[in-house]
């Protein structure tokens, strides 16, 4: 840009005149960049939408029994909750899933499940060589492969002996080494990570063990158990580890000691409150849905003023694929619930959900199956929340949706703008420079006129005429 002149000479506010032409030839500049924002602040909208109804369907599926592909039942997504609980805690606790039924079962703990250990004979250090070179000791721990270590040249420490069996390529956790001091002396450990008889572990060498005896003392050794119970009165249970899962339907059963004899009961009860926060969690999020359409899509009928989106396309068939989904009636074969409204989940003349706890409780006593059907389906026909988590899928599908379509739609308008902004400015700085050279060349041309004037003005008042 060149240097304004300032009108020294004309006496014009040059500076003050090229702003006004600039900022005049600028309002079409100005008109670009408030429909950029305006896209901006659509696209916003339209993200924070998405947001809402991606919560909006994480809820439903939550509640829909439905697998995430949404193409068969699956008890991760299920609306049904229960609690197990257990008579004596210090001989086992119990957890509930969704799957379970109410009921009490009997439980004897007859043996806990327990790993295996070996220790090795009493050393008095853990440094000094007690495997000579080409020693051997192997490891059997229930898996595939055994646990090898031959002594190098230089022989071998327990702390060697250690560090080469937590190492071993075929450990991959199944068993640990420590070296343990009593005080006085030092032994080896070797313990077995998982229990059940199966993984015991057994230890064999040819080390010479502390005063020529054998390398492992036998009297230490602790043998790997299985757990034994009896349930349901008569029927005895052998398995491997302490939590059990496929002894009481949908429970998991924690044993923590043994106590022979004495009779354990555990309840499951259906977990009332935590159904009701599933559903409570589904109107939320349609409400925070409808809450956001009504602010940026409605019309205030008192100010007159529209929201933003109000009249869009998209936004209407959002708003009448999510009513659609829920007001219909529903219709399954020996099924009493026909509609949300039967168990609990009404919705008023402004689209607003609400829950009437003592109606779904009642729903669930009346029959727990149909009411989980109502929401599911039945394989065939969707249920309520089956049909809202499908129906928003193509709507907000991170790639492929109709609302990331719309998303990238705004990112190209806007980033078109963006080129059109930089074209205009460009056009304004160079029709800068033009104004700025033009006002300078002006006080040039004034500059010289007003010398010329002033010689003349000499000649006439001394009256020489120049030769």
């Amino acid at each position: 840009m060149g240097i304004r002149a300032g009108g020294l000479i004309s006496g014009l506010d040059t500076k003050s005149i090229i702003d006004a032409l600039v900022a005049f030839e600028s309002r079409p500049l100005d008109l670009i960049k408030a429909r950029k924002a305006d896209l901006g602040k659509n696209q916003g909208l339209f993200q924070d939408l998405n947001t809402k109804l991606l919560a909006l369907s994480d809820a439903a599926k939550k509640i829909d029994n439905q697998n995430s592909t949404l193409s068969g039942f699956s008890t991760a997504e299920e609306l049904l909750a229960f609690t197990a609980s257990s008579d004596d805690t210090t001989v086992l606790t119990a957890d509930a899933s969704p799957s379970a039924q109410a009921g009490t079962h009997d439980v004897v703990v007859d043996a806990v499940a327990s790993a295996g250990r070996e220790f090795s004979g009493a050393f008095v250090d853990a440094t000094s060589v007690i495997a000579n070179a080409g020693e051997t000791l192997s490891i059997d721990y229930g898996g595939t492969n055994t646990i090898d270590f031959t002594a190098g040249a230089g022989g071998a420490s327990l702390n060697d002996l250690r560090d080469a069996i937590n190492n071993d390529v075929s450990n991959q956790g199944s068993v640990q080494a420590d070296v343990l001091y009593d005080g006085t002396n030092y032994r080896l450990v070797v313990s077995g990570t998982a229990t059940g008889a199966a993984n015991d572990i057994s230890i064999t060498t040819n080390i010479q063990g502390p005063a020529a005896g054998p390398f492992v003392d036998a009297t230490l050794e602790q043998v790997a158990t299985d757990a034994q119970l009896t349930v349901f009165g008569s029927i005895p249970i052998t398995r491997s580890t302490n939590d059990i899962t496929d002894v009481i339907p949908g429970v998991t059963l924690h044993l923590k000691t043994a106590k022979p004899g004495q009779n354990i009961q555990v309840n499951v009860t259906r977990d009332d409150p935590t159904i009701f926060a599933k559903v409570q969690a589904f109107i939320d999020a349609y409400n925070g849905v409808g809450d956001f359409l009504d602010r940026n899509a409605g019309y205030d009928a008192v100010t007159k003023v529209a929201g933003p989106l109000n009249g869009d396309p998209t936004i209407r068939g959002v708003e009448g694929t999510l009513r659609g989904s829920l007001v219909k009636a529903f219709s399954f074969a020996g099924n009493p619930f026909t509609s949300l409204g039967q168990v609990g989940v009404s919705i008023d003349s402004t689209g607003t959900l609400s829950l009437d706890q003592t109606k779904l409780a009642a729903a669930l006593d009346q029959d727990p199956q149909a009411l989980r059907q109502l929401f599911s389906g039945d394989g065939t026909s969707d249920g309520a929340f089956t049909s809202v988590a499908r129906a928003l899928d193509p709507i907000t599908q991170s790639s492929t949706g109709i609302l990331a379509t719309r998303d990238s739609g705004f990112s190209d308008q806007i980033t078109s703008l963006d080129d059109q902004i930089a074209r205009f400015e460009e056009r304004l700085a160079k029709r800068e420079q033009t104004l700025v050279a033009e006002f300078s060349a002006l006080e040039t041309t004034l500059s010289a006129l007003q010398s010329q004037s002033g010689s003349l003005g000499r000649i006439s008042s001394s009256g020489a005429i120049p030769k």
